[in-house]
This record gives C-alpha cells, sequence and structure tokens, in this order.
C-alpha cells in the first residue's frame, strides 16, 4: 500500500524547516543590528533636513451657502400673466433647478481656469494698478536670481492695461500663474456631503496673497454668477423702464395740451367756428390721455412684476465664515518627519540585505 502514496517532493518544505529559516533570517538581522540603525539613523536626518528646508505656508479658509431663490408657478405665476399683455416675459415660469452651482457643479465652477485668470486679473488694490498676477509674479522673483528674475521682472499685468494687448509671452506666462494657483494654491470641497456648505482655501507663502485671493475668488464668483442668473430678467426690467418712461413723457406732452385746451375753451369768444373747433381738440386730447394713463398703469405694473421676478431670482451667497489674521500654519513637525523617515530606511536596508542574503546562500 506504501508504494501507492505519492513521495513528497525534494523542492517542497516543511513548516519546521520554514520556522528555522525564519530563526535563521531574524538571528542574521539581530548581527546587523548596527548597521540597521546607522540606516535609521541617517533616514531621520535626512527627514529632519528635508521638513527644516520646507518653506511656511499659511492657509486662507472662507465657507459659504448659496441660497437660491425658487419662484413657485402660484402666486408668482399668477402675477406674472400680467405683463403677457404686453408680450413681456418676465420670467414666472420658475427657476430651473440645474445650473452651475446645483450639485457639484459650484466646485468645478470655483476651481475654472476663466474664473481664477479674471481673478488674477482683477485690482490687487485701489492706490496701485498692480494685479494680483503682479503681485505673484513679484514673489516669484524674490525666489530667482540673475538673468531669469530680470526676465520675470519685465512682464507685467497691471489693471490699466487692455487684456486683448498682451503678448504671446504675457499670456503663456498668465496660463501658467493660472495653473499653479489651480494645482497647488487653490482647494474647494463641500465641508460634508449633506450639506450645502462650500469651503474655499488658499495656501501660499504670504499671509496677506493666501487670503486677499481667497475673499476675492468669491468675490469674482459670486458677481460672474449673478450677472449671469439675471441678465434676461435684468434686460426684461431694463426694457420695461424705458417703455415706461416714454408713455410718461407723451402722457406729461398730452396733459398740458388739454390743460391748455381746457384754458382756451373757458375764455369768452362769439366766433361759433372757434368754439367747435376748440371743443372737439379737447375731446381728442382727453381721449388720448385716458388711453395713455390706461397703458401706462398697465406698463407700470408689468414693471412692478418684472422687478419682483428679479429679486426672487437673484440667488443670496452667504459667507459664513472667513478667515482672519494670522491665519493657520502649515508646518510638518520635525519629529514626526524624522522618526518616519527612519523607519522608512530602516525597512529599505532591512529588505536590502535580506534580498542579499538569500542569493548569497543560493549560489553558495
Amino acid at each position: 500500500m506504501n508504494e501507492n502514496l505519492p513521495s513528497p517532493s525534494s523542492d517542497e518544505i516543511s513548516l519546521k524547516e520554514l520556522i528555522q529559516k525564519i530563526g535563521e533570517w531574524y538571528r542574521y538581522l539581530k548581527t546587523q543590528w548596527w548597521k540597521i540603525a546607522i540606516a535609521g539613523f541617517i533616514g531621520g536626518v535626512i527627514g529632519f533636513i528635508y521638513t527644516w528646508m520646507q518653506p511656511i505656508t499659511y492657509t486662507a479658509k472662507t465657507t459659504f451657502v448659496v441660497e437660491d431663490a425658487k419662484s413657485s408657478g402660484g402666486g408668482l405665476g399668477s402675477l406674472a400673466s400680467l405683463a403677457g399683455q404686453f408680450g413681456v416675459d418676465v420670467g414666472g415660469g420658475g427657476v430651473s433647478s440645474g445650473g452651475i452651482i446645483s450639485g457639484d457643479n459650484i466646485l468645478f465652477y470655483l476651481k475654472s481656469p476663466g474664473l481664477c485668470r479674471e481673478t488674477l486679473l482683477s485690482s490687487w488694490d485701489t492706490v496701485s494698478n498692480l494685479s494680483f498676477a503682479d503681485i505673484y509674479l513679484k514673489m516669484k522673483a524674490d525666489q530667482l536670481t540673475g538673468n531669469d528674475k530680470t526676465q520675470l521682472s519685465m512682464i507685467n499685468f497691471h489693471t490699466n492695461k487692455p487684456v486683448n494687448s498682451y503678448s504671446r509671452i504675457e499670456d503663456s506666462v498668465l496660463k501658467k500663474i493660472t495653473n499653479e494657483v489651480i494645482k497647488s494654491s487653490l482647494s474647494v470641497s463641500r465641508i460634508d456631503k449633506k450639506a450645502s456648505f462650500v469651503e474655499i482655501k488658499v495656501t501660499s507663502n504670504s499671509e496677506v496673497w493666501a487670503k486677499r485671493l481667497c475673499e476675492k475668488l468669491l468675490e469674482t464668483a459670486i458677481k460672474k454668477y449673478v450677472n449671469l442668473k439675471t441678465e434676461r430678467q435684468q434686460k426684461t426690467v431694463f426694457k420695461l423702464q424705458e417703455r415706461l418712461d416714454s408713455i410718461s413723457r407723451v402722457l406729461s406732452i398730452r396733459t398740458l395740451a388739454a390743460a391748455t385746451l381746457q384754458t382756451a375753451g373757458a375764455t369768452m369768444d362769439v366766433n361759433p367756428l372757434y368754439r367747435t373747433d376748440a371743443t372737439i381738440k379737447s375731446e381728442l386730447t382727453s381721449r388720448d390721455k385716458a388711453l395713455l394713463t390706461s397703458v401706462y398703469v398697465e406698463v407700470s405694473k408689468n414693471l412692478e412684476v418684472a422687478k419682483f421676478t428679479l429679486s426672487q431670482e437673484t440667488p443670496v451667497i452667504q459667507v459664513i465664515d472667513s478667515s482672519n489674521f494670522p491665519l493657520d500654519v502649515n508646518k510638518s513637525s520635525k519629529l514626526q518627519a524624522s522618526l518616519l523617515w527612519a523607519i522608512i530606511f530602516s525597512w529599505i536596508f532591512i529588505f536590502y540585505i535580506s534580498v542579499k542574503k538569500f542569493f548569497s546562500t543560493l549560489w553558495e
């Protein structure tokens, strides 16, 4: 019966032999402890120096929430029907639930290159013509020396300079600045997935730059979004206002003419033809005045409805929290970095000597 049993392969290793191999490997590592300690020490020193050389950065935070007004189809819809008498659409049918702030669209909108570019080209202060891009270039130039610093100092994006006058080099530099800010400095996220609070973070070596850019980015985003959201309704209000002013001018002329004719009709005149002609003109003027008054009242109603709709469609963006000086400092702990690098270097050295031991045993 034993002849039918398979014989154990010479390549297989038993559990006992495996434990012996592990023991041998452990004893070998114990003999190399001083080498492992040196590797860990070197790693710790490198980690300490690396962390010490890292520049201090600051983070500015702004938390806000968007309250997008929603028009119901009830009361506002009935009011908006008045504007239809003159073929004017005041948008009383409600606001679409979609848009650039719905869902996670707001996160991509705040990190869009177009918005970041517009923010960088905006004025840094109210005194000089410097833009945010100019201040960024100045901070970069301070880190350079020689010819690179001279070339960078020759480029500027002053606010009194037309955007369409930028050269190819200036456009290229501005594009690079925009990409660096989006990738390295700017962070946009929701505080909680279930909440609608959005947090903007700007990280920089300069406290002032981080805080001002964070505030200016949100200010530019709010301005662009409100204009985009209410552009059609603002045009409707403007058109109705122009129409109302025009009717008001004509009505004033007709009122003055009616008053003049009434005064002339009250004057004594023995000529019956004159009195008949004055009566006809007075009647026609009174009719035009009554018609214009009716039109004026209706257009005035439509204007008020349009203004009400505009106020309903204008979103309200409320800033919940913003950073104040001094900003949060981003600086890694030198002790933690040293321990982490020491552990990493120790394991790398252990792996190296283990592989070296394995191949040396294999070739014996």
